[in-house]
C-alpha cells in the first residue's frame, strides 16, 4: 500500500484568503492518481537511523477510497 503525503509546516502567520486566481486546474491531472494520499500540517518530524516518527495535525486523507479527517495523527516509518 503506497501512501503519499503533503506535509504543511505550521506557520502562525495569517495568510491572505483564497480567491479565483488560486485554482489549480492548470496542473498536471495525474499528481493525486494514486490510491492514498494525506494533506496535513506537521508538528514534527524525527528520524533516528532508518526509523521515522511522525507528529501530524489537521489533516484530511484518503485511504482506499474513504476520506478521514483529523485534528492530530503520529505514525512511524521505516525507510
Amino acid at each position: 500500500m503506497a501512501l503519499y503525503c503533503f506535509f504543511s509546516p505550521p506557520t502562525g502567520i495569517e495568510d491572505e484568503p483564497l480567491n479565483s486566481s488560486d485554482d489549480v486546474s492548470e496542473e498536471d491531472p495525474a499528481l493525486f492518481d494514486t490510491d492514498n494520499i494525506v494533506v496535513c500540517q506537521y508538528d514534527k518530524i524525527t528520524r533516528s537511523r532508518n526509523k521515522w516518527k511522525f507528529y501530524l495535525k489537521d489533516g484530511i486523507m484518503n485511504l482506499n477510497g474513504k476520506d478521514f479527517v483529523f485534528l492530530k495523527a503520529n505514525g512511524d516509518a521505516d525507510w
